[in-house]
């Protein structure tokens, strides 16, 4: 839909005629009409006589006197013909609620001045509402946008806002050599020369091609219109080639692929009436494939490398270098010309002017065509057949060539620059030499012009054998799925899982694949419609499958920590085995009818376990969960024999300071955590409650997650705004905050305390045993280990400022256990709500933490403490208890057990916890302790699962695992309930809403039931601390920790 359409009833030049205007005396269905007023409107008077304001980048109106049933819909309807609109707000001033404002941002500036009378007079299309004209006060904004901006190096020189050139024609292709880029497809200017459009835009740091694309939908012929967003920051050279008739290319190269949009030719499907702002970016869609007939991407399986046959196909994920063929024939256009290359060199980006580079049109690569190979059906003729020679093909073993397209898809190698006889090379070395010598290229991560010198300068030994990879490990191949292509990953050495380790002869065969953003720059953003061809990437990705070489991957399974990183696995089928025949394997799932929870239980069994050699099955006891008030107090902890738990320890060879007292585990289709009771246990046995079994499996054997093990807890930005609201001073936080800091400035001279803070705190980088190796002394600085540990410090500050992550010395963070003997006090409902502060009604906990330098010592923890469990976003979520020490507990040590007594369990008051693996924190710290104590503990009820009225199918999980990826709003949620939690305070009923939203979104992977965020959810203004745009400045304690860290 063309922006300039008219509104109903009136042409266009009509309607840009004044004096036809004037002489109209009635206003025929949604007509606009200038009145003329008495009082001329003077707001930039002086501008408006002089015409300045055509000159401006971007111009603003702002309407008064609207209905408050106005939308972005009618200003479009009204407004629409006099320009291009950016921008529309809607708003309502506090002076008068029966009358909405806005304001509409055009660029460029409309071609005549319609504001100039004060006053605009429309038709509503809703009669029987507005059965009058609507007159609206109208005048232009008081702020002149500045033109110009000044140079980022170059204070005393400007630039222009936005630089706007219109180029001859449009090159994607690749670069061939370090002079010379083959053109894989080109589109002409047409018509008035201004079809094709580049703007610079100094200010947002980008430049934004447009151009169009012939379409065919629905056996009409039309014009998608398409752009590309790229990001200075992705340009790092430019070149300038030598002028030819007058005109010379400017060619871009970028390592990964730009953003790639197209326009809706349908305005209306972009507004909404429950929004009241518009951007033109809502009417720009992702483009994941730019081809004349948008349906032909999903009939063919997600690959490197897409030969599409459509006569428009741009392969955008793969062609990542642009040309630009400008006019410099003029004067003009060569002051333009140089203008643009003076504002790239402001940003660091170098234009090199070559007069010998070459732009080449060209073919697709050759090796495509040396190892893509199918076998001849009947259909062909004999000159194909004979073109299936044998002689015609290179056969490349697939470890070899899943590697080579490793270095293809990462840029390292290019695929034109790849002939015969590299190839034939590769297939003639030894497969793992061949592998080796590819997998040398992906580590240096540099990119080789010449791929025979990777074969020439080999240094890799033909005896060199591959390390043996530890029996709980195996070998992952991974790919991440872009937008616009396909990334591989080198196989890497991963915990295996159940899955794995049965069918570790068809190891090559499973291929873990991660949907991301462009540069793999985080996830794709949810409920976006903008994002639809994003979503059917996926899906088709889903149904297709992945095509390397001659294999074709099939979709699995996923769980819920793949779901956590938008993320599945997939299988290449045998002819003897399928995904069906792995699925079947996995156990029996029929009685499942709700799509997510079928999900998450086949996930379960991809959840990275130690399979036990010492145990085959153990005997298994079933044992009564313990229930009351409906709630299950038992939920997810069962019971293992000392005997069992001393086996599982010498068997996974544990680095403990003493034998662990609870293990998460997996045993068929059973999980949890099971927790050692010597007298309750006999030596082989483990206890297995109800709610610990999820479906039946042929599996039996002992699989461990991990052990309990102590760790220090930390502040987070939702456990400080929490006690914040519960009474805990700001001091208490920068107390421990000003400890924190002192610490890591005598961690860098003190090895003493370095080694305290990197054991207490957990470090996965081993740096204290450098530092007791002597590294670092006052006569010997390593270099290596004292940038490292200045890293960590950088890295502990950046956490320290961003997530606010301060650490605790009185605290523990551990796995969740439960009271068996029934000895600890249990939590009564009528506390809740109290000011009473009696520590004698106060829920029991039991805490024994082993000591970290001393063997077998441990210290029992009494006293007044808070636990709670990450992400706690309700006031009820930390919970303030009494630690006691019970001698029927002290077998257990580094786990917290809560009580089995009482009206409700504690874990299901700490975020909708339970005891199937989650880690608690708890802190006795006396300066944390709140003023308030028995704040009521959120009441959330999880939505019933839609159930289905059959079995489950594997396209009813393809479908909701894209239906997922599109409604997963949990990070948002959590973003939202941050920024209001600063302004308005948990306890707020915008808060409280916002907190349970949170929880429906945590049980989305288990209902399938999606959290729906709201726009009034959403914020419009931020406090400083989250770094966005329109905030204020904090004075809480978030915003204090912030301004108090310096990184």
């Amino acid at each position: 839909m063309s922006s300039k359409r008219p509104p109903d009833g009136l042409s266009k030049g009509s309607q840009q005629n004044p004096k036809h205007q004037r002489r109209s005396k009635r206003c025929r269905p949604g007509q606009p009409k200038v009145r003329r007023n008495h009082t001329i409107n003077l707001d930039g008077l002086a501008s408006q006589l002089h015409g300045q304001w055509r000159a401006w980048p971007e111009l603003t109106i702002h309407l008064e006197g609207l209905p408050t049933s106005v939308t972005t819909s009618n200003l479009w309807d009204w407004f629409s013909h006099e320009g291009e609109i950016a921008y529309m707000d809607i708003y309502e001033t506090q002076r008068n609620p029966n009358i909405s404002n806005a304001k509409i941002r055009f660029e460029p500036p409309p071609e005549r001045n319609f504001w100039y009378t004060g006053s605009y007079v429309v038709r509503h299309h809703d009669r029987k509402q507005h059965p009058k004209q609507i007159e609206i006060s109208i005048k232009l904004s008081n702020h002149v946008p500045p033109g110009f901006l000044k140079s980022p190096v170059h204070p005393d020189r400007t630039c222009p806002v936005k630089l706007t050139l219109y180029p001859a024609a449009i090159h994607f292709g690749n670069l061939t050599g370090e002079k010379s880029m083959k053109i894989m497809k080109s589109i002409p200017g047409m018509g008035n020369g201004r079809s094709l459009k580049l703007e610079l835009s100094p200010k947002y740091q980008r430049l934004t091609v447009f151009f169009p694309i012939p379409s065919v939908a629905g056996g009409n012929r039309t014009e998608r219109q398409h752009k590309v967003v790229i990001d200075f920051s992705s340009m790092k050279n430019v070149y300038q080639t030598a002028a030819v008739d007058n005109c010379c290319t400017l060619v871009v190269p970028l390592k990964t692929p730009p953003q790639y949009y197209w326009k809706t030719p349908d305005i209306h499907s972009t507004f909404s009436d429950e929004t009241k702002n518009w951007s033109v970016m809502e009417s720009w869609n992702r483009a994941t494939n730019i081809v004349q007939h948008a349906g032909l991407p999903m009939m063919y399986p997600v690959t490197l490398h897409n030969d599409f046959q459509d006569p428009e196909f741009v392969d955008i994920g793969r062609w990542t270098t642009l040309g630009f063929v400008l006019d410099g024939g003029t004067e003009i256009a060569s002051q333009v010309n140089q203008q643009l290359v003076s504002i790239l060199d402001d940003f660091n980006i170098t234009t090199k002017v070559q007069d010998d580079f070459k732009t080449v049109h060209g073919t697709k690569a050759k090796m495509w065509e040396y190892i893509d190979h199918q076998a001849p059906t009947e259909g062909h003729n004999a000159l194909q057949m004979l073109q299936y020679s044998p002689d015609s093909i290179v056969h490349l073993p697939f470890e070899i060539r899943y590697q080579l397209e490793v270095c293809l898809s990462r840029g390292y190698l290019n695929e034109h620059m790849i002939g015969r006889e590299f190839l034939e090379r590769l297939a003639n070395m030894k497969p793992a030499k061949a592998r080796l010598c590819l997998e040398s290229v992906a580590d240096n991560a540099q990119v080789v012009i010449d791929p025979m010198a990777i074969l020439e300068e080999s240094q890799i030994d033909d005896s060199i054998i591959m390390s043996r990879i530890p029996s709980h490990c195996c070998l992952i191949r991974k790919a991440v799925i872009t937008p616009t292509t396909i990334r591989y990953t080198t196989p890497t050495v991963e915990m295996s899982n159940r899955v794995m380790r049965r069918y570790k002869h068809y190891e090559d065969r499973f291929l873990k694949i991660q949907f991301t953003e462009e540069m793999e720059k985080g996830r794709i953003a949810v409920n976006k419609d903008q994002n639809d061809e994003i979503y059917k990437r996926v899906l088709r990705s889903m149904y297709k499958g992945v095509r390397i070489g001659d294999r074709f991957y099939e979709f699995l399974a996923f769980g819920n920590s793949q779901l956590r990183v938008n993320g599945a696995y997939f299988f290449c089928p045998t002819e003897h085995l399928s995904c069906d025949d792995i699925r079947r394997w996995m156990g029996q799932f029929s009685h499942i009818k709700v799509v997510a929870k079928y999900a998450a239980r086949l996930g379960q069994c991809f959840s990275t376990t130690r399979e036990l050699h010492a145990i085959s099955a153990p005997a298994t006891q079933q044992i009564p969960d313990i229930e009351r008030n409906g709630y299950c107090f038992t939920d997810g902890i069962g019971k293992i024999s000392s005997f069992l738990a001393q086996l599982i320890s010498e068997d996974m060879i544990l680095d403990v300071i003493a034998r662990p007292s609870a293990f998460q585990f997996r045993m068929g289709g059973c999980k949890g955590v099971l927790a050692i009771w010597p007298n309750d246990t006999k030596v082989m046995e483990v206890h297995i409650r109800e709610s610990q079994k999820k479906f039946e499996s042929d599996s039996k054997g002992l699989e461990i997650i991990r052990s309990a093990a102590m760790a220090t807890a930390t502040l987070n930005r939702q456990t400080i705004t929490i006690l914040e609201c519960l009474g805990v001073p700001i001091a208490s936080f920068t107390n421990l905050l000003d400890h924190q800091l002192r610490s890591y400035e005598l961690a860098m001279e003190d090895n003493d305390v370095a080694i305290d803070m990197l054991t207490k705190f957990v470090d996965e980088n081993n740096i204290p045993d450098l530092l007791r190796a002597g590294f670092k002394t006052d006569d010997l600085q390593e270099p290596f280990v004292v940038n490292v540990l200045k890293l960590w410090r950088s890295w502990s500050l950046k956490l320290l400022k961003e997530k606010a992550r301060i650490q605790v010395q009185k605290s523990a963070f551990v796995l969740g256990c439960v009271d068996e003997t029934g000895t600890l006090r249990g939590h009564s409902s009528e506390t809740e709500g109290s000011e009473d502060k009696a520590i004698d009604r106060l829920p029991q906990i039991f805490i024994q933490l082993s000591d970290a330098t001393h063997y077998n010592k441990t210290q029992v923890i009494s006293g007044v403490c808070i636990i709670g469990r990450n992400p706690s976003l309700h006031p009820g979520d930390i919970r303030v208890v009494e630690a006691v020490d019970c001698p029927a507990l002290h077998h257990l040590r580094d786990v917290v057990v809560f009580p089995s007594t009482g009206d409700q369990p504690i874990p299901n008051m700490l975020s909708g916890g339970d005891l199937d693996g989650d880690d608690f924190f708890v802190i006795w710290e006396p300066t944390l302790i709140p003023r308030r104590w028995n704040y009521p503990p959120m009441n959330y009820l999880a939505p019933k699962p839609i159930e289905l009225d059959r079995d489950v199918t594997v396209d009813d999980l393809r479908n909701f695992f894209v239906k997922y990826l599109k409604n997963d709003k949990l990070p948002l949620i959590a973003t939202s309930h941050l920024a209001f939690s600063d302004d308005l305070g948990p306890m707020s009923p915008k808060c409280l809403e916002l907190a349970e939203l949170h929880s429906k979104a945590v049980d989305y992977p288990k209902t399938g039931d999606p959290a729906v965020l709201r726009r009034d959810q959403q914020p419009r203004k931020w406090p400083h601390f989250m770094e966005k745009k329109n905030s204020y400045t904090s004075r809480k304690a978030l915003g204090v920790i912030f301004d108090k860290v310096k990184v």
